[in-house]
């Protein structure tokens, strides 16, 4: 019994102490002082930030880019993946077009095989 009364005694003064230095540490414990106009403009430029690192992403890594915004698209690349297909733990079955050619690979720990090669179908875009 008294040790819990020590031991909750201990807690009220921990807690009162933290509550004065968060007092001291923030300027005032209960005041709201954030202007609304600060908290909207914050967001804004969170959100902007987030959207052109979305962008950024997307043109680094091959995603498509909206129309308007033409001007940040990579440059034309003569090869790409087309499709690829995990067969096995440690097996890929990748469709990789390059130069109008169509290349069926399969891609294991010892090395790749090509299994078949074919002109690229004429309806596809990039």
């Amino acid at each position: 019994m008294i040790a819990c009364r020590s031991v909750l005694g201990a807690a009220s003064i921990a807690l009162s102490g933290a509550a004065r230095a968060q007092q001291h540490l923030g300027g005032a414990a209960a005041s709201a002082d954030v202007s609304i106009v600060r908290v909207f403009l914050s967001l804004f430029v969170c959100l902007l930030l987030a959207g052109l690192a979305i962008l950024f992403i997307r043109q680094r890594y091959g995603g498509r880019l909206p129309a308007r915004l033409s001007a940040l698209r990579s440059a034309a690349t003569r090869m790409r993946l087309v499709e690829s297909r995990r067969i096995g733990p440690q097996a890929d079955l990748c469709l990789v077009e390059c130069d109008g050619e169509e290349y069926l690979l399969l891609v294991t720990p010892g090395g790749p095989l090509l299994l078949k090669q074919a002109r690229a179908s004429a309806g596809e875009d990039a």
